[in-house]
């Protein structure tokens, strides 16, 4: 039992300071001001992937200026590239300044590295560089990106392994050698090699033949505008087959019938005809073809390993002119001064830089914690783990059959029928309401924990900004959840449908990157907010929606929370005069 005059008491912990740890912040302040609130961080700037640490040349937001923002708080166009996008520099600026504008940097506490949650009589504990806090309420927005992952292969001494988190740091010194092996095909890959290209180092890429393979890449614009963008409307959610909105005439118009198939398919397939050409697959790809993804079939939909936007116009003209080669092959053992692969070839080098994913950034949690909460073992979990007697067993049965009927274009998958023939599938099952809540928390009335970032979008900061009001109102008792078998029946369907929509990431977390519109209609519906909000049908089902549709969302839930108390504060009122005035009856 710790002292308690060496524990450090809080109404509300926060583990995080990015994207959502800030916004998580101010809107539970704004809430409730009198609040004793920290943030936990454990680097020396806000921002999470975007702190000043991890800050490089060409890190780029994939969105378009104007749609990476909180809403209603406009970010400056200082150092706005000239693709409109949102340059790193940027991000990092403006979380900064609503930081300090919204008097939060006195209550980061920066280099604090949480080691340990665990319950509490008083709610939670957390053991923080060695030092305890106790907190009656947990808002965890610790992002995936967070806890480099170790390298997956041998590393012998004196080999110089850095991974993707720590590019910038380790700039200075890749600068002055002559070659990198880039491991990985994440987005954080396709950034490093052309970063190292520009700077004309010689580059190896090394590519895994047993992973999902290379992520398709879409191209800037689409018709003029960011690609991103266009996806951003009410008619992008529905060519994106969503359990979201599966419901009512264009549920059904899109979902279950051949025209509406047909749309979806062909939408589809022009953008995948357009990133294809863009790279030159198929002939005139050169030293990139081996980027070509190994879903051919209308790649950009499926996602089966993610899926990118060009943020450099010139990226591939930049790789195709580098000093680069592409391999699919495993690393076995990173030496001094190269890398030894599985099939024998050893390729000389002066740094391997890891692009191969992120570790456990919910380590702090015991394995025992991490299944009451829903939230999966790391790492990869074969399939076949499933047991017979799994609570969730039939319910993800049940689920699966009314995904398939309800979208049966995902029911049938793509052309070739199966993925890579060498790829292990994963089951991680992240068991969230709302993506939010734990169910067990939910079905035992706990409200003392909300758990925030966790669903992998297109925007960001609008999904923090609606996620943070709606998971607020819940941990202050403001809004009830549904009964329990109604949010097993969610949770189990939500999963079901992201391992069918997206594929390999989908096994392994939360994606929503074309479905975030309804899945906000569904927080703002439970908070009693409207979700439509746009002026006329056209412009609700065909402009895009971004930050600047939610920025009064905020207000107007504490113009209900106002309503709300004053018609108690009436009703009290009025029952306590009906009281007085039985008493007085009695009484004579």
């Amino acid at each position: 039992m710790v002292p308690e005059a060496q524990t450090d008491i809080l109404d509300v912990a926060i583990i995080g300071a990015g994207w959502y740890g800030l916004k998580a912040a101010r809107t539970y302040l704004d809430l409730e001001p009198n609040t004793n609130l920290a943030v936990f961080d454990g680097d020396d700037s806000v921002g999470g992937v975007w702190s000043k640490g991890r800050i490089y040349p060409n890190l780029v937001a994939q969105v378009g200026f104007g749609y990476f923002n909180y809403p209603g708080m406009p970010m400056s166009r200082d150092g706005e590239p000239s693709n409109h996008l949102v340059s790193g520099e940027m991000i990092q600026r403006y979380l900064e300044k609503f930081a300090v504008d919204n008097d939060l940097m006195r209550r980061i506490r920066f280099k604090s590295w949480v080691e340990k949650v665990e319950r509490c009589p008083r709610g939670w504990r957390l053991k923080v560089n060695g030092s305890y806090v106790e907190s009656a309420k947990l808002i965890i927005c610790s992002g995936v990106t967070s806890v480099p992952s170790d390298p997956p292969f041998k590393v012998e001494q004196g080999a110089n392994i850095v991974h993707s988190r720590d590019i910038a740091r380790n700039l200075p010194a890749m600068k002055a050698v002559e070659s990198v092996v880039v491991v990985g095909a994440a987005k954080s890959a396709y950034d490093a090699v052309y970063l190292l290209c520009s700077l004309g180092k010689r580059v190896t890429w090394i590519i895994r033949p047993d992973g999902s393979g290379p992520m398709p890449i879409m191209p800037h614009e689409i018709g003029g505008l960011n690609t991103i963008t266009v996806g951003s409307t009410r008619l992008m959610s529905y060519l994106s087959p969503s359990i979201f909105n599966t419901k009512g005439f264009l549920g059904s118009l899109f979902h279950r019938t051949v025209v509406g198939r047909w749309l979806t398919q062909a939408h589809w397939g022009f953008i995948t005809g357009l990133s294809e050409k863009a790279a030159g697959f198929g002939g005139k790809a050169g030293v990139v073809e081996p980027l070509k993804p190994d879903i051919s079939d209308r790649s950009c939909f499926w996602c089966d390993s993610s899926l990118g936007l060009i943020t450099m116009t010139d990226f591939w003209s930049t790789l195709k002119g580098g000093n680069l080669r592409i391999l699919r092959d495993n690393v076995d053992v990173a030496r001094k001064e190269s890398v030894v692969l599985r099939s024998g070839q050893e390729i000389k080098c002066d740094y391997v830089l890891t692009c191969t994913g992120w570790g456990d950034h919910f380590g702090y949690f015991s394995p025992e914690l991490k299944e009451e909460l829903g939230i999966p073992l790391y790492g990869a979990i074969p399939s076949e783990t499933d047991e017979k007697g799994d609570f969730w067993a039939e319910h993800d049965r049940e689920a699966e059959e009314v995904v398939d009927k309800a979208l049966p274009l995902l029911a049938a998958g793509p052309a070739e029928k199966k993925f890579n023939p060498n790829r292990t599938p994963t089951k991680r099952r992240w068991r969230l309401y709302n993506r939010c809540i734990p169910l067990n928390n939910a079905r035992t009335g706990d409200r003392s924990l909300a758990i925030l970032g966790q669903i992998h979008t297109t925007q960001t900061p609008t999904i923090a900004g609606v996620q943070s009001i709606w998971a607020i109102s819940y941990m202050l008792g403001e809004i009830d959840l549904p009964d329990e078998d109604t949010m097993i029946k969610e949770i189990a369907e939500y999963l079901a449908w992201v391992r069918k929509r997206y594929s390999s990431v989908g096994e392994r977390y939360p994606y929503a990157l074309f479905d975030w519109i309804p899945y906000l209609d569904k927080l703002l519906g439970d908070i009693g907010l409207k979700s439509r909000r746009k002026t006329n049908f056209v412009s609700e089902f065909f402009s895009p929606y971004g930050p600047h549709c939610y920025a009064d969302c905020l207000d107007e839930y504490k113009a209900k929370r106002t309503r709300r108390t004053t018609k108690l504060r009436a009703d009290f009122a009025d029952n306590k005069a009906v009281s007085s005035g039985s008493d007085s009856e009695i009484s004579v």
